[in-house]
């Protein structure tokens, strides 16, 4: 009996993660890390770290989303290693700011600005 509730409990967690790998990457999507890459800079800006702090969360969980929705789909390295050089500035732009270096996070937060345009010349629908 156990055997069968381990093998159920592993079965739910693979189905889980093909679902979750399956994400569709819409518009609707791409708009709201639009706003949130947007809501970062004037946040990183103001120097309001708590502001920064939240965006950082938020978009590190979509460019995890959009990495894995590339990483399934294949055949898209140049926007999986996008996604994941996005995901390093998000989490490098927490870090400056949290020592208080909003002028590093800007620059970073730039750089995440030019890395997304970058991959939209590639990938983004007309």
């Amino acid at each position: 009996m156990r055997e069968l509730v381990a093998l159920g409990v592993t079965l739910l967690a693979v189905a889980g993660s093909v679902i979750s790998a399956q994400i569709d990457i819409d518009d609707d999507f791409m708009r709201n890390v639009e706003d949130s890459n947007k809501s970062l800079a004037n946040h990183i800006a103001i120097k309001n770290a708590k502001g920064v702090s939240g965006d950082t969360q938020e978009l590190s969980a979509m460019f995890a989303q959009i990495e894995a929705f590339y990483a399934a789909k294949g055949d898209a390295q140049d926007a999986l290693d996008i996604s994941k050089k996005s995901r390093q500035l998000i989490d490098e732009i927490g870090k400056s700011v949290a020592s208080k270096d909003f002028d590093s996070a800007n620059v970073m937060a730039s750089d995440l600005s030019r890395a997304c345009k970058s991959c939209h010349n590639f990938y983004k629908k007309s």
